[in-house]
């Protein structure tokens, strides 16, 4: 009987031994637990913490390794996200990641200016999924669009079948239709029906979408006058980084029309852009014998004479404008950026002080505001006469987030920090950006609330990953003790 009552003691014990394992493996912390919860700070933009979760589990997981080679594209830190790209395939791929890797792979040499690299990285993927295959396709077209062959790009928009796309990827096709196909059919009405599509929004694919405008800038502008239409189009290229798609369009503004010369000078300014120097100052050398009088090109002339580093002729040709009785706030700025050019800060603070003086009453705060940049950002008299150009743009102009921004910035290096928090708080209201956001955290932390300062800091990084601003807002966090 004890033999007994011992044996069935003993099972009793075992069952709960193996109970109680079990309840130990069920909740033990599972690896893909932790990369399903970074994949929802990724997905909700949330960078820097998705980014400590992926490193931490790469050594083990090739997923992970992937998706922290994404994170760092988006952060611009090329070569360490080439290194976690190549380590994720060399650990093992899915068919589906390694693509998306792949795709990757060809981005970072295209972010190099390796156009010819990212192309042949593409045109590797001989066998994928449809919609990775789709998504090479236009990759490839928006090289061919931003290096001028805009036939080509257009036929592969046109030819991508919409149903093979994921949400994002298949209203960018239709966006870019719409966009590029006006300039070979003005008269066209764009299709903007959405199909239904099989696939799931593709969040690590997300990034990879080229820039594109807003629906309501891109409808405004087809909306336009038809005189219009080619100018405001060319302007939205530009604004985009397309400068030989702009060119194409500025090409189509009737020269004789109402926006001919804008049209004209806009060439000019993106020959300038593209690097074709010589053609953007013969074309704006054509133009001020044209129109002498016209305010607006004998500076930008001076000015392209600056950026091509001919110090001397742009000094001349300023030279030469003064001489003739040209004056204004245009020339004014021409000639603070010859002084910025030569290191004279003393001159180049006289000449936006001209600026705001040959303004017209209603704009003087306007060039009140960019000689308060001026100040803040070359710290040259940023506690003098920058905050007193800061202050004044400030009051002219309560609610425009720029004014409100550049306030910011000036009380917090000149010491003012509750002031600082005051007006980057006003310019978010206002609708700022990440420097304001950026100012804010560090006013916060100054003023004592360090919890909410490391925060705004935080969001400055994840806001504005491949920037300036994400590496200042990570040099402050280090600084003040951010883990």
């Amino acid at each position: 009987m004890i033999a007994w009552r011992w044996r069935q003691f003993s099972g009793w014990v075992t069952l709960a031994l193996v109970a109680v394992a079990a309840v130990a493996l069920a909740l033990r912390p599972d690896s893909y637990d932790s990369l399903r919860w970074a994949d929802e700070r990724f997905a909700a933009g949330q960078y820097r913490a998705a980014l400590a979760v992926y490193t931490e589990l790469a050594a083990t997981l090739s997923d992970a390794a992937l998706r922290r080679g994404v994170v760092l594209t988006v952060r611009g830190e090329i070569d360490p996200a080439r290194r976690a790209l190549i380590a994720a395939i060399k650990a093992g791929l899915r068919p589906r990641d390694y693509q998306l890797a792949v795709l990757y792979l060809g981005q970072l040499a295209a972010l190099e200016g390796d156009t010819a690299t990212a192309r042949q990285t593409w045109q590797t993927l001989a066998q994928c999924d449809p919609d990775r295959c789709a998504q090479r396709d236009l990759l490839l077209a928006d090289d061919d669009l931003r290096n001028g062959r805009i036939a080509e790009a257009l036929a592969v928009y046109r030819s991508i079948s919409l149903a093979q796309l994921p949400a994002g990827w298949m209203e960018f096709v239709i966006g870019r239709r719409a966009f590029v196909g006006a300039l070979f059919d003005q008269a066209a009405t764009p299709d903007g029906t959405m199909p239904a599509t099989p696939f799931l929004p593709d969040l690590l694919a997300r990034p990879l979408l080229p820039p594109t405008p807003t629906q309501t800038a891109l409808a405004a502008a087809l909306a336009a006058d038809p005189a219009a239409r080619p100018q405001l189009l060319g302007q939205l290229a530009l604004d985009l980084g397309y400068d030989r798609l702009a060119l194409a369009f500025f090409a189509q503004v009737d020269p004789a029309g109402p926006h001919g010369l804008a049209a004209a000078i806009y060439r000019a300014y993106t020959h300038l852009r593209l690097g074709d120097r010589q053609a953007g100052v013969e074309q704006l050398e054509q133009l001020a014998a044209t129109y002498p009088d016209d305010p607006r090109i004998g500076p930008m002339l001076a000015l392209a004479y600056l950026n091509d580093g001919n110090l001397d002729a742009a000094a001349e040709r300023l030279q030469q404008l003064r001489a003739a009785g040209h004056g204004g706030p245009a020339l004014a700025l021409a000639q603070a950026g010859l002084a910025i050019a030569q290191r004279d800060f003393v001159a180049a603070a006289d000449a936006y002080e001209q600026a705001v003086l040959a303004a017209p009453v209603a704009e003087r705060v306007r060039y009140a505001m960019l000689a308060a940049r001026f100040h803040l950002d070359s710290g040259f008299e940023r506690c003098t006469s920058g905050l007193l150009a800061a202050q004044a743009a400030a009051n002219g102009l309560p609610n425009d987030p720029e004014a409100l921004t550049i306030l910011a910035g000036t009380r917090y290096y000149c010491g003012d920090a509750a002031g600082a928090q005051v007006a980057a708080a006003a310019a978010l209201e206002a609708g700022a950006g990440v420097e304001a956001r950026f100012y804010y955290g560090l006013a916060l932390s100054a003023t004592g609330d360090v919890a909410s300062g490391r925060a705004m800091l935080e969001l400055v990084a994840d806001q504005a990953p491949a920037s300036a601003w994400r590496q200042r807002a990570e040099t402050a966090l280090e600084l003040i003790g951010v883990k």
